[in-house]
């Protein structure tokens, strides 16, 4: 009988974890990419502007990696970037 009562108590226990944590994953980056627009820059590859958004992943909080996501936008302009890209 107590082992059944130990079982059950931590049987609550988990489930309660496991429901807190789904719960509160998608407002405390617990997994997945994110993205943190004050990091972003842009600047000109090939006389198009580029905008380069700063992302992180993340697995239990913890950041496994991190990075730029490049985006092209408008049109190609001949001579028409100030700020050419170093990369």
């Amino acid at each position: 009988m107590l082992a059944k009562l130990k079982f059950n108590i931590v049987a609550i226990a988990i489930s309660g974890m496991l429901f807190t944590a789904t719960i509160t994953a998608p407002f405390t980056k617990m997994f997945g990419k994110h993205y943190d627009e004050k990091r972003d820059f842009s600047c000109c590859k090939q006389d198009q502007l580029v905008l380069h958004h700063y992302y992180t992943v993340n697995v239990f909080w913890i950041e496994v990696a991190n990075g730029y996501t490049e985006e092209n936008t408008g049109k190609k302009s001949e001579g028409g970037c100030n700020i050419k890209c170093t990369d």
